[in-house]
């Protein structure tokens, strides 16, 4: 494996390595840096937690003439959490370049601030896509200088209906460039981007390297006919939101989400005989948040690559090793942490204690959960899932969907929560006392200037 010094930084941005007990570089690190020191166009798939923001960000802040006081490079981020992070992780690893200004732009801050801050205009900018197409109709932002721009998590800028601002980006930088791409997935949208946007680019690739280490094992020994109560009560004593409870059979799938919805759990089942429709909506249901617990068969379960995912319960364990690690693995994923819990009969003990591979950190005692004859009423998610009758073929973004909750149900962006554009049809997650409000208002309005008949995914 590389070192940093081997990948030719330069000494202030190994002295700030150094300080922040950077050892040696990720696997995307190792990839990208060599690369981009060489100034070509790189499309990277890569997660969150692979490190990428290093592997862009020190070859961008290597390029930088501090002297030069204009907008050097422009790092293009979907939302404004993200750009405050980059911005910050930047800036660490620029702390011992002098004369050196990092600013992030983006929705909610004040463009007072931000135009005034263009007096003296930063050498790198990140933003999000609709604050700085903003600045770019006001002529308040000049970019014709920034020779290196950034197009980070991709994918969610096209889902998040950003095409156009990008576009608008693009075409305001200098056409002799290096653009730099990186994305969780690649998608055909994706590919798309980059064949118009990159000028023969080098692709990478690399995941998460911490995910192994970010999964925490806990075990509950219990007898078979004390699973169904053992079950409230974990989910009672943990926040159960974004938890898979695995089974082994399509019919346990049905009783135990029946009968976790029985005692005030908002849950669903998902098994190989749903049909597609169905399997989809309760997807989509987990997904955004209004569905907090689904049940599922191992076969189902396919696919389930979500970074909502935060807690596994083996309910009953599968016949093999390798299906424990494989439904365990589906926590923790994009460098997250995750939680793994396994309630075990004694003959289930000693399965679990076979299996080389399998190491439970911790066990608990029944008396450290809530007991289940004191389990007080469950609080719901509290949100109800709309689906509107038109998708990305009919040009609807999430910032569509967005405007129209507030201008005609009087929402507040806060308020509303995660929204999904597929080709044809669009759900949002929304809370439940202002549904029946947004239905009505939605189906009286148009969207984007057309009509959408607007209903509750039940």
């Amino acid at each position: 494996m590389a070192t940093f010094e081997q990948l030719k930084l330069n000494k202030q941005l190994l002295q700030a390595l150094q300080a922040l007990q950077y050892t040696s570089p990720t696997p995307i690190q190792e990839q990208a840096i060599p690369l981009l020191l060489q100034h070509l166009d790189v499309a990277g798939q890569a997660e969150t937690g692979s490190g990428k923001t290093a592997a862009f960000g020190l070859p961008l802040l290597q390029s930088i003439n501090p002297a030069l006081q204009q907008v050097q490079a422009l790092v293009v981020v979907p939302t404004r959490e993200l750009a405050v992070q980059v911005r910050q992780e930047l800036k660490l690893y620029a702390r011992f370049i002098p004369n050196l200004k990092i600013s992030a732009f983006y929705g909610g801050h004040s463009f007072r601030v931000e135009e005034d801050s263009l007096a003296q205009p930063p050498q790198v900018l990140v933003g999000t896509p609709g604050r700085l197409t903003d600045h770019l109709s006001r002529r308040t932002l000049d970019l014709s200088k920034a020779t290196k721009v950034v197009l980070d998590e991709a994918d969610k800028l096209l889902e998040m209906g950003f095409e156009e601002e990008l576009d608008e980006l693009l075409r305001a930088l200098p056409r002799q460039r290096q653009t730099i791409l990186f994305s969780a997935t690649m998608e055909e949208d994706v590919k798309e981007l980059i064949a118009n946007s990159l000028q023969d680019p080098k692709f990478i690739h690399a995941t998460a390297t911490t995910v192994p280490d970010r999964i925490l094992y806990y075990g509950l020994k219990v007898q078979d006919a004390q699973k169904p109560q053992a079950l409230l009560a974990l989910l009672q004593s943990i926040n159960s939101a974004g938890t898979v409870v695995f089974v082994n059979a399509r019919l346990t799938t049905e009783e135990v989400a029946r009968h976790l919805q029985e005692h005030g759990f908002s849950s669903r089942a998902l098994h190989g005989k749903l049909e597609q429709r169905e399997r989809d909506k309760t997807m989509t249901l987990f997904r955004n948040g209004t569905t907090a617990i689904l049940v599922a068969t191992d076969l189902a379960a396919r696919g389930l690559d979500m970074d909502v995912v935060q807690q596994i319960v083996h309910y009953e364990l599968p016949q093999h090793q390798d299906a424990y690690l494989h439904r365990s693995g589906r926590t923790g994923r994009a460098g997250k942490s995750g939680t793994v819990y396994s309630l075990l009969s004694p003959r289930e003990v000693q399965k679990l204690e076979q299996w080389p591979e399998v190491q439970v950190n911790e066990w608990l005692e029944p008396e450290q959960l809530t007991a289940a004859d004191t389990l007080a009423p469950v609080e719901t998610p509290g949100l109800t899932t709309l689906h509107i009758s038109g998708g990305r073929k009919d040009k609807l973004s999430p910032r569509d969907i967005v405007g129209a909750l507030i201008a005609e149900v009087g929402l507040k962006a806060a308020e509303i929560g995660k929204i999904e554009i597929q080709d044809r049809h669009s759900f949002v997650a929304i809370p439940e006392d202002a549904a029946s409000k947004a239905v009505r208002k939605l189906n009286e309005a148009k969207i984007k200037g057309r009509k959408y008949k607007v209903s509750f995914v039940k």
